[in-house]
């Protein structure tokens, strides 16, 4: 081992024979050595290994030495003796143990599961959980565990282990068994209740399968005659419709022609009114363009009159400072002369100056002209709401001419519509009298209707019944006929017989010789049928021929062609058999006796000794109980056959049973096809007389049937009459509801006209008063405001003109003071200046005086062009208007003359409608007659003649009578046929299935009552031995006393916990719990030295075991030992003096470096 707690370094200790002994200060290590063997063998818990979790056991180093990765522990066992269940000889075990979890375990070097360690050293009494590792706590345990549990000591020493966990899977695999079963069984209850419901909606399902086909033969019959019937009417129809669709056309071409006419017109009218519009607009926006234009042209005229004044003040200016400046050089002098009254000079003139500059003319001006430039957008805004007002007023005028014209018309058309209505209302009395008369002559049609009826019911009912008995009697008929010919068949193509005697019968014909087979040739009563088959068996396949010449040339055939063989009865040499007389004598006495099988059949006398042959010394007898009696009488002489099929054999040999599916007999089926035929030929004659009933029965219905169709004709014709007549009169009582509403709607239309026309007109009189308000208030304001600034521009002109002169003199006096040379510079610059300025301000007259006349000149023109436009598109407007009156005339006469058209087309389309109808109708009904015929059937339409088709009355009828069959059925389930057969072999299956569920079950109950009666044996068997063994361990290891197991429950062997008492010597007799601890222990360890003399073991390992024993005891312990050493290996780990003496070896466990264990040994019996 190495890695393996403390042991860091690889440690390999060898466990020779004998008693090897392990010591060592507590702490060393000792017990890692048992821990190591029992981690190697397979031991799991890590509890029970003192650690917390598996990776527990690795090295975990110490201050000197660093952790090691794995943990590795190997043992080797000497199996020269095959202890171990293994071919080896020597079986080396190794462990391993990786830090991150990984492990594995490997024997002989090859990696193997934990399973088979545990396989291996199952039953074999070793292992990590077996005797052959004590430790004291083991000890304890034996002395401390409950009865119950002391019970699992004696199971493992029985070995009982692998029977206990073959039961426990047995138990698992019943508990399946048992669900499955379950499963099954209730699967099979379900099954059971669909089983009968299936088998009647199979019979069920049939029938409807039978009559579903005659019934469609029929329909097909019916929809072609139909679909002949319909294609004429539908020919006949075609025609009347395109005549008439001609006629409706001709009226809708008419109609369409003036519907076209008159939307011309109608859109001519709303171009007209367009162009009135645009024409209206036209002239608003032309009038508003003069009105701007005359504006336009008096600001012109302002803006010239300033520009005027502005440039005779500049020129002014420009003149006084020409002047200024010739004066400059001759004023030089006298300005250095006066300088000092200069000085005062310019004082003053700055005082005067500055006053002028706070003059508030100028701003004043400049409020005005803003003022001004307000006002003129408001004058032009009055002037266009007053000529709109004024256009408004004059188109007004117009629209009440228009609606002049339009109050007559309204008069006209009201007058028109009451005359209407007065014919109307009489229209109205007169149809809803003839509809009361109409409705009258439908009760009384409809009263003779319901007696039909009645009279029809009756009939019907009678033909019903008759045609149920008649329709039975077919089934049953049809039935026996299909089992006839299906016979008649099987005979005729001979199934059932072999294969020789089938290929043979088939070619008859070549061997004349042939008279046929013996089931063909024999007559046999129903009752003695099954005795009879039973009795001749294969004999019934024989072929009868006259000589055996002609058998020898059918087996030829038969050889030639391999196909198969026949026994042939030749007339001319079979010889018949009988019983002896005496024999007959005594069958004739006993009970049951019916007669010998010969004189129970009937055959031709030409084949009476065939007969006597077959059936000459067979006796039937009527049961097997009977039949046993009399051939105990006859002495086991005669062949007997019962009734019922069973046979005893001459000699005393029975033959009998049934099969399940036993197929029928060939004289079973011959017998069965005469009693159908017998049968046949009653169910024709019943069928004859009950068609001729209900053919008459049926022509009694078709002639109510007939009369009833009249009455019902009659009916619906009158019905008919009253339906036109109540939608006429719905007709005429919309038409009087529409005059009236269009009456109604007209009286709204002329009061809503004149009260527009008014409230129209008081409008247009209020708009023009305000308008023209206020444009004369804006036109005084601009007026007013003109004057004031015209007023306020000559006093800052004046002002201006005075400002102008001081800064002159402001400049000369500040000449006066500056250096004269440089004022004449300034003055000529500034005499330049002015020089440019006037030319500048010369050409911006010229240019001013060359715009003011380019917009004058545009302004007059446009203004006379604007005035002529204006003029032209009033008489435009005047021109249109009459236009307008003439095309809405046109357009209403129009309209008059198409709802006369409309009324014709309504009536025509309404009869070209109905043909249309007729026509989809009988189109409809033959596309779904012939998709019925192709989908349904699979059949193409095909003409009918004249005499098939009188034939449909008849077919109708047949299909009604099989109609109400198929109705009186019911929901017919079709898949029932294939579900019913699907089921009952499934039932069958799960039947089986159950059965063997059932045999699993009793052999797996059975399996485990065997592990018991085995458990029950090993375990009592064991118990009486180590019982034994333990009476006589435990007087040698106490020098005296008595100890004894006990069972809890000896009658429950499988169950019972075991008491252990003890005696030892000088105490009573009593329970091992009530012991001193060093008497337990020992008594305890006397156990487990019983359990190793029942089962012993290779080797034992011993950890303290007798740690809780005084020196006494401990040598007694150590004697023990050595007596049974040559049997049994021991490994004991131990403190005790007397133990180690007893020891053959020593290993001593050290730490000479601290937390690594080393091993040191010693063999004492070399010292």
């Amino acid at each position: 081992m190495q890695g393996f707690k403390s042991f860091a370094d690889r440690t390999q200790i060898d466990f020779m024979p004998g008693i090897t002994g392990i010591v060592g200060p507590n702490g060393s290590g000792k017990s890692n050595i048992i821990e190591a063997i029992r981690w190697v063998m397979g031991e799991q818990s890590a509890k029970g290994l003192r650690g917390d979790k598996m990776a527990d056991v690795i090295f975990g180093g110490t201050k000197t030495r660093a952790p090691l990765n794995r943990a590795e522990v190997g043992i080797v066992f000497d199996n020269q003796d095959h202890y171990l269940n293994s071919n080896f000889s020597e079986i080396e075990i190794k462990r391993l143990l990786y830090r991150n979890g990984d492990s594995k375990y490997l024997m002989n070097g090859k990696q193997v599961r934990l399973k088979d360690i545990q396989e291996l050293f199952m039953d074999s009494g070793l292992g990590h959980e077996s005797f052959s590792i004590i430790s004291q706590g083991r000890v304890e345990h034996i002395f401390s565990a409950k009865a119950e549990d002391r019970r699992a000591i004696i199971e493992d020493v029985a070995g009982v282990y692998k029977y206990k966990q073959n039961k426990q899977q047995a138990g698992k695999k019943l508990a399946d068994v048992q669900d499955n079963l379950a499963r099954v069984t209730d699967i099979l209850y379900e099954l059971e209740q669909r089983i009968e419901p299936l088998a009647q909606q199979s019979a069920k399902a049939q029938d409807y399968k039978d009559q579903k086909q005659a019934f469609e033969q029929l329909d097909q019959s019916r929809l072609q005659i139909e679909l002949t019937e319909w294609h004429q009417t539908l020919e006949t129809t075609i025609a009347e419709r395109d005549a008439q669709s001609v006629q409706q056309q001709t009226i809708s071409e008419t109609v369409t022609q003036a519907q076209t006419d008159l939307q011309k017109q109608k859109l001519a009218l709303i171009d007209q009114r367009e162009r009135q519009q645009q024409a209206q607009q036209a002239l608003l926006e032309v009038t508003q363009r003069v009105e701007a234009l005359a504006g336009e042209k008096r600001l012109q005229a302002e803006r010239e009159q300033n520009q005027k004044q502005l440039v005779a003040a500049t020129s002014q200016t420009l003149t006084e400072r020409q002047a200024a400046a010739a004066n400059l050089v001759q004023q030089l002098d006298q300005a250095k002369e006066a300088a000092t009254q200069a000085d005062s000079t310019l004082k003053a003139l700055n005082e005067q100056a500055q006053q002028l500059s706070r003059s508030t003319d100028q701003a004043h001006l400049m409020a005005l002209e803003k003022q001004l430039a307000d006002l003129r957008p408001e004058l032009v805004t009055a002037l266009e709401r007053l000529t709109t007002a004024k256009n408004n007023q004059h188109f007004a005028q117009q629209e009440h001419q228009r609606a002049d014209a339009q109050t007559d018309r309204y008069q006209q058309r009201y007058q028109s519509l009451m005359d209407q209505i007065k014919t109307a209302k009489a229209n109205l009395e007169a149809v809803q009298a003839q509809a009361d008369q109409a409705q009258a002559d439908l009760k009384l049609a409809q009263q003779a209707l319901a007696e039909q009826q009645t009279q029809g019911q009756t009939a019907e009912r009678q033909y019903q019944a008759n045609r149920e008995k008649w329709y039975e009697r077919l089934q049953a008929q049809q039935h026996v006929q299909a089992r006839v010919e299906s016979l008649q068949r099987l005979n005729e193509q001979y199934d059932g017989y072999y294969q020789g005697v089938k290929q043979l019968m088939k070619q008859r014909n070549a061997f004349p010789g042939i008279q046929g087979v013996v089931a063909e040739l024999i007559d046999v009563d129903p009752k003695y049928q099954l005795a009879i088959e039973t009795a001749l068996g294969a004999a019934l396949q024989q072929v009868i021929v006259d000589t055996p010449n002609t058998a020898k040339q059918a087996i030829q055939y038969l050889s030639k062609h391999r196909l198969g063989r026949v026994t042939f009865l030749p007339m001319s040499t079979i010889k018949g058999r009988q019983l002896a007389p005496n024999l007959l004598q005594t069958a004739e006495t006993q009970p049951g006796f019916l007669g010998t099988a010969a004189d129970l059949v009937n055959m031709h006398a030409e084949f009476k000794q065939i007969k006597q042959q077959l059936l000459g010394t067979t006796v039937i007898v009527d049961d097997l109980d009977h039949a046993n009696q009399m051939a105990h009488a006859l002495g086991q002489r005669v062949r007997l056959v019962t009734l019922d099929g069973q046979v005893i054999n001459a000699g005393g040999s029975m033959n009998g049973g049934a099969s399940r599916n036993q197929q029928q007999g060939l004289l079973t089926q011959k017998n069965e096809l005469a009693d159908l035929t017998q049968q046949l030929t009653g169910l024709n004659q019943d069928v004859t007389t009950l068609e001729a009933a209900v053919k008459s029965d049926q022509a009694a219905l078709n002639e109510l049937t007939e009369t009833f169709k009249a009455q019902q004709a009659q009916v619906l014709q009158l019905t008919e009459v009253q339906q036109q007549q109540t939608a006429s009169l719905q007709k005429a009582q919309q038409d009087l509801t529409h005059l009236e509403k269009q009456q109604q709607s007209l009286q709204y239309d002329m009061q809503l006209a004149g009260v527009g026309e008014n409230q129209d007109d008081k409008v247009l009189q209020e708009q023009l008063q305000s308008a023209q308000t206020q444009y004369d208030d804006v036109n005084q304001q601009l007026e007013a405001t003109q004057t004031e600034m015209t007023t306020l521009q000559k006093s800052l002109e004046e002002s201006n003109q005075a400002l102008v002169e001081v800064q002159l003199a402001q400049k000369t006096a500040e000449a006066d003071q500056q250096h004269a040379q440089e004022q004449v510079t300034n003055l000529t610059a500034q005499l330049k200046a002015n020089t440019d300025a006037q030319a500048q301000l010369t050409d911006q007259l010229r240019d001013l005086n060359m715009d003011r006349d380019d917009v004058n000149q545009r302004i007059a023109t446009e203004l006379q062009a604007k005035q002529g436009e204006r003029e032209q598109l009033v008489q435009r407007l005047t021109e249109i208007d009459k236009n307008l009156q003439n095309q809405q005339n046109a357009i209403d006469q129009k309209e008059r003359a198409i709802e006369q058209l409309q009324g014709k087309q309504q009536h025509a389309l309404a009869a070209l409608n109905q043909l249309t109808a007729r026509q989809t109708g009988l189109q409809t009904r033959i596309e779904q007659a012939q998709a019925q015929l192709e989908e349904t059937y699979a059949v193409q339409y095909q003409p009918q003649a004249e005499a098939t088709c009188a034939d449909l009355p008849a077919i109708k009828n047949q299909l009604k009578l099989l109609k109400r069959g198929l109705d009186d059925i019911g929901d017919v389930n079709m898949n029932a046929i294939t579900e019913y057969a699907e089921v009952k072999e499934r039932y069958a299956f799960l039947n089986q299935q159950k059965q063997d569920l059932l045999d699993a079950h009793d052999d797996l109950s059975e399996t485990m009552s065997e592990m018991d009666e085995e458990v029950k044996t090993r375990f009592k068997t064991t118990f009486d031995a180590v019982n034994g063994h333990f009476e006589q361990i435990f007087v040698k290891m106490f020098g005296g006393g008595q100890a004894k197991l006990y069972l809890e429950q000896p009658d429950n062997l499988l169950e019972t916990g075991i008491d252990i008492k003890a005696q030892p010597p000088g105490k009573k007799f009593q329970q091992m719990s009530l012991l001193s601890g060093g008497e337990k222990a020992l008594t305890a360890i006397s156990l487990l030295f019983a359990i190793l003399a029942v089962r012993p073991v290779p080797f034992v390992v011993l950890d303290e075991t007798e740690a809780a024993l005084d020196e006494a005891n401990v040598d007694r312990f150590a004697n023990y030992l050595q007596s049974v050493e040559q049997a049994t290996q021991f490994i004991v780990i131990t403190h005790r003096q007397g133990t180690m003496a007893a020891c053959d070896v020593l290993y001593g466990v050290t730490m000479q470096e601290p937390g690594v264990s080393a091993m040191v040994s010693v063999n004492l019996n070399d010292a």
